[in-house]
Order: C-alpha cells, then structure tokens, then sequence
C-alpha cells in the first residue's frame, strides 16, 4: 500500500471576497419540499455562509432565496459544521448565481450611467 502527502501542494484561497450581510433567506430541500428560514453569516457573488438548525449533507443540492427581493439561486451544501451552541453553519456554493449577492440587502447598487 502506498501512502500519498500533499507537503508541497499549494494553498487554496478563496477567489472572491466575502462580505459581512446578515439578511434572512429560505433555503429549501427541491426533493422534499422541506425548508427552513435562517440567516446568512457572510455572502460572496458565488456562495454564502448561514446558520441552520439541521445538519445537511455535503453536495446536498439546495435552493436558496432571500426572504426579500427576487434573487434565487440553485446551489449544493459545501459544508456544514457544529457550532458552540448546537446550530450548524453551513457553507454554500450557488451556481449559477442570478445576480451578484453582495448588492442585496441594504448594501448600495453599482451606480450606471447613460450612454
């Protein structure tokens, strides 16, 4: 049996950055019907962080949508991890997003000009 290390592999860092945004969202179980309303921890143009009260299977596919607005996004569960007082933070990839999470909520539209 041989046994295989990654002592020279390089880190991986995240591509975008993510923005501190709490907002409420409903992220539901297309196979069941089952959801659950939470809050995100942090957003990025490709995923989120949130809090939830279950434990969900990693690459668990999901849909995901702000309580307010009309942004919506298919995505797959990351990860999901135990936090200190016995919720679960969940780590989400949505693809392909149908807008730019980080200008929903409170956080101010890109300026356009006319041509």
């Amino acid at each position: 049996m041989h046994r295989i290390t990654f002592v020279d592999a390089p880190l991986l860092r995240r591509a975008e950055d993510r923005i501190s945004l709490k907002m409420f969202v409903k992220i539901s179980d297309p196979s069941t019907g089952a959801f659950e309303v939470t809050s995100t921890i942090d957003v990025s143009c490709h995923g989120a962080r949130v809090v939830t009260k279950s434990l969900w299977d990693t690459n668990h596919d999901l849909l995901v949508q702000p309580i307010r607005g009309s942004l919506s996004s298919r995505g797959r569960v990351a990860h999901c991890e135990t936090r200190h007082d016995g919720s679960y933070e969940m780590g989400l990839e949505l693809y392909p997003p149908t807008e730019d999470w980080t200008r929903s909520g409170k956080l101010p539209r890109k300026l356009t000009t006319k041509s």
